[in-house]
């Protein structure tokens, strides 16, 4: 038996936006997996499996559909109970610490924090990184811009996931 994500359990989509699915069919649900994003009003909303939740995705609502509130993203089959999803907004700026600096994207795309899918990120939280090193790549049309550090510091926290789209002025890191 299945287990679809529910509105009257208060599981499904946290709220309306565009959904970008971050796993494949047959992928196993884990607790704290990203199973995607949800874009709504020029913010990126991360979508995690919840802890106590498990299974294998069955069905997915394809890439880049618009989702109501409460609407069925993934559907669970045999091995875990029904899927619901915890949405993690990029932190608010008040929420920034004195002398730590926030790098951002130029433009709109998607965010790659390594060069390659088997290779390690560019930077690591809490690694010193020199002026102008790469920190991640953002992908428009098949083209790649390198975001790279204003200056040497120490890197504090990355606010994005891999393969996550974004748009221009977003939150990637924060430099100390």
């Amino acid at each position: 038996m299945s287990n679809a994500l529910k509105i009257d359990a208060g599981l499904g989509s946290p709220t309306v936006g565009t959904f970008m699915p971050r796993l494949d069919l047959g992928a196993a649900l884990v607790e704290g997996q990203v199973v995607g994003t949800l874009r709504k009003a020029g913010k990126t909303l991360t979508l995690r499996v919840p802890p106590g939740c498990a299974g294998v995705a069955i069905e997915i609502v394809p890439a880049g559909s618009w989702v109501e509130y409460g609407a069925v993203l993934v559907v669970a089959g045999e091995g875990g109970g029904a899927v619901a999803f915890t949405a993690q907004s990029a932190p608010d700026e008040a929420d920034v610490p004195e002398g730590v600096q926030v790098i951002r994207a130029d433009t709109d795309g998607t965010v790659y924090l390594r060069p390659d899918p088997a290779s390690a990120a560019f930077a690591e939280p809490g690694s010193e990184v020199s002026a102008n090193a790469t920190l991640a790549l953002v992908e428009v049309m098949k083209t790649f811009s390198p975001v790279r550090a204003p200056r040497a510091g120490k890197l504090i926290r990355v606010c994005v996931d891999e393969a996550t789209s974004v748009e221009a002025g977003a939150p990637l890191f924060w430099l100390e």
